[in-house]
């Protein structure tokens, strides 16, 4: 049996993850300004090992983040070489960045980040609303 899914509530400076391989939802959601990015990271990355041994018929990832620090970005750099190399063994994978209208700093990271990649890449734009549920209050 696969691994249980990895669902994480998004946090004031964690996003939500969501990876969950019998429902094809592959997902980091929010803000990522984590001290330890690679230990928070870390977890995701052996699920994704673990996962690319037998996966779905397509794995589309779909990142959005309205902040993303140094050392989060150079994990998800990670995790998008994981999905790289997959592709390169024919494994079937997109990765989709959303950002918010107007957010040129998140837009531009995920233009960066699909330069750098040989994977099927997109962007798109995503309403607000969806994310204003969340308080990102950092006095806690």
């Amino acid at each position: 049996m696969f691994p249980d899914p990895i669902i994480l509530e998004p946090t004031v400076k964690t996003p939500e993850v969501i990876f969950d391989k019998e429902n094809n939802i592959f997902q980091i959601r929010g803000r990522s300004i984590s001290e330890n990015s690679m230990e928070f990271y870390s977890p995701i990355k052996d699920w994704l090992s673990a996962y690319f041994k037998h996966p779905n018929k397509l794995t589309k990832l779909i990142l959005n983040f309205d902040y993303l620090n140094s050392s989060s970005a150079i994990q998800i750099s990670n995790i998008i070489n994981m999905f790289e190399k997959n592709y390169k063994k024919n494994i079937d994978v997109l990765l989709v960045w959303q950002y918010e209208r107007g957010d040129e700093l998140i837009e531009n990271a995920g233009i960066e980040l699909n330069i750098i990649s040989d994977v099927p890449f997109v962007t798109e734009i995503f309403e607000a609303e969806e994310f204003e549920k969340f308080d990102f209050n950092f006095d806690d």
